[in-house]
C-alpha cells in the first residue's frame, strides 16, 4: 500500500489499455483495516478484495464505509465462513489434518453452528439454502462487483451460481441480520483478533482519522 512505484505501474497499464482496474487484495486472514482504508482513500483503488460473510462482518462494514463515497467495489472472498454458511457441518464433523479448520479450536465449530441457527429465518420456507442467503447477503451491498465461493464439487457450483436469481433478502431481513451481528448471535466469546495495523496505534488513528474519523461505521474496534 504504500509502495509508490506499484500503483503508478497500474495507471500506466490503465492508460496502455492492458488493465481496466486495478486494486488491492486483502488477506490472508481477515483483518487489515488500516491498510485497506489508505489503500481506498490514499490511492484511489477501482477494487478491493477481502473476507466478508455473514459471520465476519468486521471489518468489511467499516471498508464499505470507506469506500462508499468513492464508489469503490469490492469482490468477496470466503462469503461461506471457511464452510460455516455452507449448511454442512454438524457437532461431529472432523478436518482431515491437512485442512486449515484443524487447526480451529473446537468452540469455533460449536459456536458457528450455535450461530447459524439463528438465521433459518433467512432461507426456511423461501426457496433458498444456507449457502444461497450467505451470497444474498453479500450481494445487498451495493458495492460489491461479485462473489468468489470455494467450490467443491458440482452440486455446489450449481447451488451457489443459482443464487443471484433468487429472491432478494429484504430490508426486515438485513435488519434482523444487523441486529443479531450486535449481539454476536446470541454468543458469548472472544472477540476476533484481526489482523494487520493496529487501528489505535498512532498511524492507525491517523490513518482512519484523514479517512473521516473513528465512527460513524469506521470504528477502531
Amino acid at each position: 500500500v504504500r509502495n509508490d512505484e506499484l500503483f503508478a505501474a497500474l495507471d500506466e497499464l490503465k492508460r496502455e489499455g492492458k488493465i481496466r482496474a486495478g486494486g488491492v487484495a486483502l488477506g490472508p486472514a481477515i483483518g487489515w483495516l488500516v491498510e485497506g482504508v489508505a489503500a481506498i482513500r490514499e490511492r484511489k483503488t477501482d477494487v478491493t478484495h477481502m473476507i466478508y460473510n455473514l459471520l465476519e462482518q468486521d471489518p468489511g462494514r467499516q471498508l464499505f464505509a470507506a469506500g462508499r463515497p468513492l464508489g469503490t467495489s469490492f469482490i468477496i472472498r470466503v462469503p461461506h465462513s471457511s464452510g460455516m454458511l455452507e449448511g454442512k457441518y454438524t457437532a461431529d464433523t472432523k478436518f482431515e489434518e491437512t485442512d486449515h479448520r484443524s487447526h480451529r479450536p473446537k468452540s469455533w465449530l460449536t459456536n458457528g453452528l450455535k450461530k447459524i441457527e439463528s438465521l433459518k429465518f433467512l432461507y426456511e420456507g423461501r426457496g433458498l439454502t444456507l449457502g444461497q442467503a450467505a451470497v444474498k447477503f453479500i450481494l445487498a451491498e451495493p458495492l460489491v462487483a461479485s462473489v468468489v465461493p470455494n467450490i467443491y464439487n458440482e452440486e455446489q457450483l450449481a447451488e451457489f451460481a443459482a443464487a443471484p436469481d433468487k429472491a432478494d433478502l429484504t430490508p426486515r431481513d438485513l435488519q434482523r441480520v444487523e441486529e443479531l451481528y450486535r449481539i454476536n448471535f446470541g454468543v458469548d466469546e472472544a472477540p476476533m483478533q484481526l489482523k494487520g495495523l493496529a487501528a489505535d496505534s498512532p498511524e492507525g488513528r491517523q490513518v482512519l482519522t484523514e479517512a473521516g474519523g473513528v465512527g460513524a461505521g469506521m470504528e477502531a474496534s
